[in-house]
């Protein structure tokens, strides 16, 4: 009997999320250790968490970088001496900070500290960066050793960032559904873990479907409500639990090869993750010519302000030179669009693009 062998990865070691979470830095660390640590940080993000983190943080001589663009090899390669000599390493903001930190606190082989300005994808969580070219071209991701050592998530930031953050994360983690699914249609003898992994995917993508609109109504009102912290750790740490619980069987399908193939057409570089992940997970539905279930996420991705077409992502799906490359990226060999259970070629995600586009 054949049994897949998988590592499970569950989470962070220490993971606290609650309004006045940050407190919890002084209880793992002393004052000295983080004035000392490598505070990376986006530029906005920083001055979002600044009122809630502690006053080292801002202490004379901390040492702290802005980081900008995509998570590059050559950003990490620059801080790497310089993490050596630190206690920790800390990250603040969104995924682009969060991969660099985790990439560089791994290379260092420092504790990673994970703190979210945004709740765009599950980067906080999981063990893993996603790689990117110079030129904002997706590379891969690389799987660590390790998740954060510690991660805190302070709701009221999150609250007061732009609410498309959050469109994208809830996007994102939607999309962990329908691609596990997917993954293990048909699929004797899985892990339990596997199993735990598929039933986790499947409520949070319910919880989000659900009460997704009503999270986005209290970020509009600047309101921090149970449904809208419920929203919140479902994207973070449910998003990045699945992942955890099911390796390879719960992570990527055809939805994020959609997403990667965007990637080569430079007005999609301002666009997030999870929103280009969006229109993947509707091109995902139409391969598998699931019409119920594509007018269904049609639907509520509207309601949520949810990309439901190329335009959306400023692409002009009628220019077929463009199209054309989508596709050809999205097609290369190792991308998990091959993972469905059939062959998938030009012609098929030409006629899912088609179809995602004729919607109304």
């Amino acid at each position: 009997m054949e049994y897949p062998s998988i590592r499970i990865q569950p989470g962070p070691d220490n993971c606290f999320s609650y309004a006045g979470s940050l407190e919890k830095l002084n209880t793992f660390f002393t004052e000295e250790e983080l004035k000392n640590s490598l505070w990376l940080h986006g530029e906005k993000a920083g001055k979002a968490a600044a009122p809630y983190l502690p006053e080292a943080y801002t202490a004379e001589g901390t040492r702290s970088h802005v980081i900008k663009g995509h998570c590059t090899h050559e950003a990490v390669n620059a801080l790497a001496e310089e993490a050596t000599t630190a206690p920790a390493i800390i990250g603040i903001g969104g995924g682009t900070v969060l991969d660099t930190a985790k990439a560089l606190s791994e290379k260092a082989h420092k504790p990673f500290v994970a703190i979210p300005t945004i709740a765009a994808t599950c980067a906080a969580w999981t063990p893993l960066s996603v790689w990117y070219s110079m030129e904002g071209k997706a590379l891969g991701y690389e799987i660590f050793s390790k998740a954060a050592f510690l991660l805190l998530i302070e709701p009221r930031i999150i609250l007061d960032a732009p609410q498309m953050y959050l469109q994208a994360g809830v996007a994102d983690t939607i999309a962990k559904w329908y691609e596990a699914d997917i993954l293990t249609k048909g699929l004797e003898n899985l892990p339990l873990t596997v199993e735990l992994g598929l039933r986790t995917a499947k409520m949070i993508g319910e919880v989000l479907l659900d009460e997704g609109p009503q999270a986005f109504a209290a970020m509009k009102a600047k309101e921090l409500t149970p449904t809208f912290i419920k929203v919140v750790d479902a994207v973070i740490a449910g998003g990045g639990l699945v992942g955890g619980l099911g390796e390879r069987f719960t992570r990527v399908a055809a939805a994020h090869a959609l997403h990667n193939g965007m990637s080569v057409l430079q007005e999609t570089h301002d666009r997030l993750h999870g929103l280009k992940v969006a229109y993947g997970t509707l091109v995902q539905a139409a391969l598998l010519g699931d019409d119920a279930e594509l007018k269904k996420l049609y639907d509520k991705f509207k309601v949520m302000g949810l990309p439901t077409k190329f335009a959306d992502l400023g692409v002009d799906a009628t220019d077929t030179k463009k199209i054309d490359a989508v596709i050809e990226a999205t097609l290369v060999p190792h991308e998990s669009i091959h993972l469905l259970p059939f062959p998938v070629d030009d012609k098929l995600v030409r006629t899912a693009i088609a179809k995602v586009e004729s919607l109304v």
